[in-house]
């Protein structure tokens, strides 16, 4: 199991994103990348942050299923943590 990193749980997510929007403006292949960014995220927040790495999980197989998905909120709960754990 990794160690938790929660900045590269925002990285991630925030490349996540912006595939997301690509996959929409004529690169759908890219949704698959953003989905492979999610599980790098889930993988770097499991060891110490479950509930985040959980909500992760969730909301990539939203994506994967093509339901409506908020990842912004993702990167508020990380940046939370961040910030308490300092």
């Amino acid at each position: 199991m990794r160690e938790s990193c929660l900045d590269c749980v925002r990285k991630h997510i925030a490349q996540a994103l912006i595939l997301l929007t690509e996959s929409k403006l004529g690169h759908p292949e890219h949704k698959w990348l953003a989905v492979g960014h999610l599980a790098e995220a889930e993988a770097e927040s499991v060891a110490d942050y479950e509930v985040l790495a959980k909500s992760i999980r969730n909301e990539r197989l939203k994506i994967i299923d093509d339901k409506k998905f908020n990842l912004l909120i993702l990167i508020e709960q990380a940046t939370i943590l961040s910030k308490e754990k300092k």
